[in-house]
């Protein structure tokens, strides 16, 4: 009975520093989103310009790089707009902090629905109902460091770099089914510079680019900016809900 039971021991232990190794998580890296996250949780509102490339799939070509550029204001903690131009056409989200209103601009049409609560509430509910998805957004999550690392299976600090001529904190990490890279300013606000996702698939491996410049800090934003007005002639629809 102790053979047996010395013999289970050691395969936990064995299995534990296993499973220690093939997790390899830098404490630099923890410590340098840390510190990203906790100055992105204090702000009172932010600007930002987003250019996204990101790919899409053709039976024909394979993968098809497409881009667009987005304009995101957000005032916490229930008001964000984001405006978008490029491949996606010309597209306009505002949330008040009741409701999200999405208006397209080719066609001039909008569509509405009540969504109380903030705005990380309102992603979500938006992306589950709509499908509808907003730039950088997981960079805005309180969860983000711990989310990072409830998936990765690697985590490291590659050195320093440069994006857009300044100096950022170079970070890698691989999940089961992505890799993925963060560039962090090297200033006192560490902000997110850019990101880089390459998705895992059997056939191909689409990537998700996005680029952060003009970044304003806690700009004064007023409460009009995230009301909607509706332009002139602009016809009323109604959102399809996500199949």
């Amino acid at each position: 009975m102790r053979k047996k039971l010395f013999l289970v021991i050691v395969i936990c232990v064995a299995s534990l520093q296993l499973y220690a190794q093939q997790l390899k998580i830098d404490t630099v890296a923890v410590s340098i989103l840390d510190r990203m996250s906790a100055v992105i949780g204090e702000l009172g509102s932010c600007s930002v310009t987003i250019k996204s490339d990101y790919d899409v799939n053709s039976k024909e070509f394979g993968l098809i790089k497409h881009s667009d550029e987005q304009q995101l204001y957000l005032h916490g903690p229930n008001k964000l707009l984001v405006k978008s131009e490029g491949d996606k056409g010309s597209r306009l989200f505002t949330f008040n902090g009741k409701t999200l209103t999405f208006y397209n601009y080719d066609k001039n049409h909008f569509g509405q629905v009540e969504m109380a609560g903030s705005i990380m509430n309102m992603i979500d509910s938006a992306n589950k109902a709509y499908g509808f998805e907003f730039p950088v957004a997981d960079f805005f999550y309180p969860s983000f460091v711990d989310d990072i690392l409830a998936e990765s299976k690697n985590l490291t600090f590659l050195g320093m770099t440069r994006v857009n001529d300044k100096e950022c904190f170079h970070i890698a990490g691989t999940a089961k089914d992505k890799t993925f890279q963060f560039w962090i300013s090297d200033d006192a606000f560490y902000l997110p510079m850019k990101m880089v996702i390459i998705y895992k698939d059997k056939d191909n491996s689409p990537q998700y680019e996005a680029t952060m410049t003009n970044w304003q800090i806690n700009p004064a934003l007023p409460d009009a900016l995230f009301e909607f007005v509706a332009p002139l002639k602009a016809k009323q629809i109604k959102l399809k809900a996500k199949k």
